[in-house]
C-alpha cells in the first residue's frame, strides 16, 4: 500500500511540473515574439546591454494590430546573442535601445516599473527611433507596451 500511495505522489510531482513548464513556456501574449534578429521588419524593439548599442541583444516583437500590447515584467526574458551580458535578465540591464514603429501613430515605451508605470522612454518614429543610452529607463527597464497611438506621458522621447 505504501509503494501504491508513494507511486502516486511520485506521478502526480511529476504531472505538477511538466503541465508548471507548459504554463511558463506559454508567452503572455501569443502576438510577442523574442528572439536574437534586430533587424525586425515589422513593430519591434532592441534592448542592449551596453551603452551604443554594444553588448548582448534581444528583440521584443509585437504583431498586434489593435490597442495595444507588451510584456507585463520583463523578468523572465534574458539578453540572447553573445557578448557582454549573454544570459543576464533583460529586466533593469539594459543601457541603450533601438526600435522601429508601425506608423506616425505608433510607440512602444519602455517603463522603469513592471506593469507599464513609473518613469518612461518612448521611442515613435516609423524608421529608426534609437537611445543611444535610454534616459528615464537606464538599467532600470521593467516593462515594454505597444501602442497603436501615441499616449502623451511625461517620458524621455526618442524618433
Amino acid at each position: 500500500m505504501l509503494s501504491v500511495r508513494k507511486a502516486l505522489v511520485t506521478a502526480s510531482v511529476a504531472m505538477s511540473a511538466v503541465l508548471g513548464g507548459i504554463v511558463a513556456a506559454s508567452p503572455a501574449n501569443a502576438a510577442i515574439t523574442v528572439n536574437t534578429n534586430n533587424d525586425c521588419d515589422a513593430q519591434c524593439i532592441t534592448f542592449y546591454f551596453n551603452t551604443g548599442y554594444a553588448g548582448s541583444h534581444t528583440t521584443i516583437h509585437s504583431t498586434t494590430t489593435g490597442d495595444g500590447e507588451g510584456v507585463y515584467n520583463l523578468a523572465s526574458y534574458t539578453f540572447l546573442t553573445g557578448g557582454n551580458g549573454q544570459g543576464k535578465s533583460l529586466k533593469n540591464n539594459a543601457a541603450s535601445a533601438k526600435a522601429r514603429i508601425w506608423g506616425i501613430n505608433s510607440s512602444v515605451t519602455v517603463y522603469y516599473n513592471s506593469g507599464y508605470s513609473g518613469p518612461c522612454d518612448k521611442f515613435h518614429k516609423v524608421e529608426g527611433p534609437a537611445a543611444y543610452q535610454l534616459s528615464n529607463t537606464y538599467n532600470e527597464n521593467a516593462s515594454v507596451y505597444f501602442r497603436n497611438t501615441v499616449i502623451n506621458q511625461n517620458c524621455a522621447n526618442f524618433g
